[in-house]
């Protein structure tokens, strides 16, 4: 019992003396409490309340005076980092090279769609719509014109002719000079591409079947016979004529007419546009007896609106 008392107090002393070294490299922190008060110039006043002076080692304590002058500071920026008031420039004082004025050049706009000045925008698409029937083809192409018009590219070809009375021999004569022309166009096709003939006043004939026929000799000399039984007499309905034949999906459909009335309405050209689609363009070849025809007829739209060609033939110049 004597040996393990001894023991007892002489661990105390040893843990006393740790204690007392631990305290003794502990230095002493001032404490203190700042009040800080906002006056009405966004300035803050500072209070400290603490009464002994701050000492070395007391690094987290604050100086009431920089830090009034450091928030005063950050509150109002230098002249160096104002910018100065400026205009931005207006669209008229911009200079565009080759341009007299932002105003210029104006605009038409025809359809939905705006037309810029100088440029033929049917002629590009009715070109870059050839290229896109060429590409998707179904089979082979070739190119074909008729009356001297320009050559339409294609692996299937309609020909749409109308047989009323004033397209016959008592009007402008065109059957006869038809026939005699799609003779000597079929020609061109091979085997391997497909053909329709169709004539129409106010119901459609078709050559053979209503489908497209391969380009054989025996159904390229059906041809001349198929027309000339084909008297000329009736009115014209050249909707359903040109709805019937676009059903048979060809790449390109020669309609030759006078034009005569009744034209095509508004809803009924965006009915035969939309047939048309992507796939089939429509050249429509105009007869008539005068020098000219007259201006933005319902077949220069047509052929317009579906990528197709335009022309005019004077019958009474050969």
């Amino acid at each position: 019992m004597v040996v393990h008392v001894f023991v007892l107090l002489a661990l105390s002393f040893v843990v006393v003396g740790a204690v007392q070294v631990d305290r003794i490299d502990e230095p002493d922190r001032p404490a203190g409490i700042v009040l800080a008060k906002k006056t009405d110039q966004v300035a803050r006043e500072y209070f400290d309340e603490t009464v002994s002076e701050p000492t070395d080692n007391t690094e987290a304590s604050y100086d009431s005076d920089r830090a009034s002058e450091a928030i005063t500071a950050s509150e109002s920026p230098p002249d160096s980092y104002v910018i100065s008031d400026f205009t931005l420039p207006s669209a008229a004082d911009i200079s565009l090279a080759g341009v007299a004025s932002a105003d210029a050049p104006r605009l038409t706009v025809s359809g939905r769609r705006t037309k810029l000045p100088g440029v033929d925008e049917s002629a590009i698409i009715a070109e870059a719509q050839e290229r896109f029937r060429a590409a998707n083809a179904r089979g082979p192409t070739t190119s074909l014109g008729i009356f001297g018009s320009k050559e339409a590219v294609g692996g299937s070809f309609v020909f749409l002719i109308d047989r009323s009375k004033s397209m016959g021999g008592g009007g402008l004569g065109v059957l006869l000079e038809a026939e005699k022309e799609l003779v000597r166009v079929l020609k061109r096709l091979e085997p391997v591409h497909r053909f329709q003939v169709a004539v129409y006043h106010n119901k459609c004939i078709y050559l053979k079947e209503r489908e497209l026929l391969s380009a054989t000799d025996e159904n390229k000399a059906a041809v001349g016979d198929f027309l000339a039984t084909k008297a000329a007499f009736g009115a014209t309905e050249h909707t359903l004529a040109l709805m019937s034949v676009l059903r048979l999906k060809p790449d390109v459909i020669f309609l030759l007419t006078d034009g005569g009335e009744p034209g095509l309405k508004d809803h009924e050209m965006r009915a035969i546009t939309a047939l048309a689609g992507e796939r089939t363009s429509i050249h429509c070849l105009h007869f008539g007896s005068q020098p000219s025809p007259k201006r933005n007829n319902f077949l220069q739209r047509l052929a317009a609106a579906t990528g197709g060609e335009y022309g005019y033939v004077d019958v009474t110049q050969k």
